[in-house]
């Protein structure tokens, strides 16, 4: 009998190509997921499905019984209204699920951040996670810790079919390191598919380069044929008031976006120096042509009243001396 490998999050951007992975090695693989319609591609390639709650340790043990290894996450929910108390629930019932069903080998999709205490908004979820997986005795765990994700520029669209402008809370010049997530599921399934890693152990994912918003801004404009597209650094309050308008998070959420931002501005929120080990391929030019210019052609456009409040937007941030870059 093949021993079972747990994919918990398997119909995500990480979760589902690693699913795919192990399978096609040969690999007998339990996709979890809250999602039943989701978790069918994975069954008709030969995965057993079990469809659940992260928040809910006892089905949590009852997918893990029987598994050696375990890929986990503790995914994020910017809609819930305190979202690192959303995700201590996830990992402490993580934890509990790996204690009780005796996994052997865990890979977790941490992030960059965890080294840090405070102010670092959502990251403060994974940190604690981290905690556990370490307090477990006899657990073997490797904490991938990726930094910034370039989908996270798909809720810019939105921004840029309105004001025609790109921003966040960042500032322009600042460089900071970003990751495609297709580059996270090969490195997690090399983990699990040959589980040869011992005790505790930490591998930061730095993506390609460093890039600064200003080069950010200027690639994903180029590749939707907007050379002109600028960058704004928006104050908090506004950037704040967008997140909980456009992109539908929380107001604890965008606090914890907001905190985030600055967190890799000032570079409170870092990783290790860059080597061989943590560089990953694909760079912003490779995703912005895969990936952000396909979703800006199917996002819908601006409606006039949207168009008009970007007008308003791009008037005020031009009032208060925040100039495009």
């Amino acid at each position: 009998m093949k021993e079972i490998i747990v994919v918990a999050g398997a119909t995500g951007h990480v979760g589902r190509p690693l699913a795919e992975r192990l399978l096609a090695a040969g690999r007998a693989v339990r996709a979890v997921a809250r999602d039943a319609e989701k978790l069918k591609p994975l069954a008709a390639l030969g995965a057993e499905v079990r469809k659940g709650s992260l928040h809910d340790p006892v089905f949590l043990t009852e997918a893990f019984r029987g598994a050696n290894a375990a890929f986990v996450l503790t995914a994020l929910d910017v809609k819930a209204p305190e979202i690192n108390i959303d995700q201590y629930k996830k990992a402490e019932s993580i934890a509990t699920a790996t204690r009780a069903a005796g996994v052997n080998y865990v890979v977790f999709l941490s992030s960059w951040g965890t080294d840090v205490p405070e102010k670092t908004g959502g990251v403060l979820g994974c940190r604690r996670l981290e905690q556990l997986l370490d307090e477990t005795p006899g657990l073997n765990v490797v904490h991938l810790r990726p930094v910034w994700f370039m989908e996270n520029f798909l809720w810019n669209i939105g921004l840029i079919k309105m004001a025609g402008i790109n921003g966040l809370a960042i500032r322009p010049e600042s460089p900071f390191s970003m990751i495609a997530s297709r580059d996270i599921a090969p490195i997690a399934a090399d983990y699990l598919v040959h589980l040869d890693f011992k005790g505790r152990n930490v591998r930061y994912l730095r993506g390609a380069r460093d890039y600064t918003m200003t080069e950010v801004t200027r690639i994903l404009g180029a590749a939707i044929g907007k050379q002109d597209l600028k960058y704004v650094e928006f104050p908090d309050a506004i950037f704040r008031k967008g997140m909980i308008a456009a992109g539908g998070l929380s107001p604890h959420a965008a606090d914890m976006a907001v905190e985030i931002n600055r967190g890799i501005d000032s570079g409170l929120i870092n990783a290790e120096p860059r080597s061989q080990s943590n560089t990953t391929p694909t760079t912003l030019e490779e995703f912005a042509r895969t990936t952000f210019a396909p979703a800006f052609k199917t996002a819908p456009d601006a409606s006039f009243s949207e168009k008009f409040g970007g007008m308003f937007l791009r008037t005020y941030l031009t009032l208060t001396g925040r100039r495009a870059a």
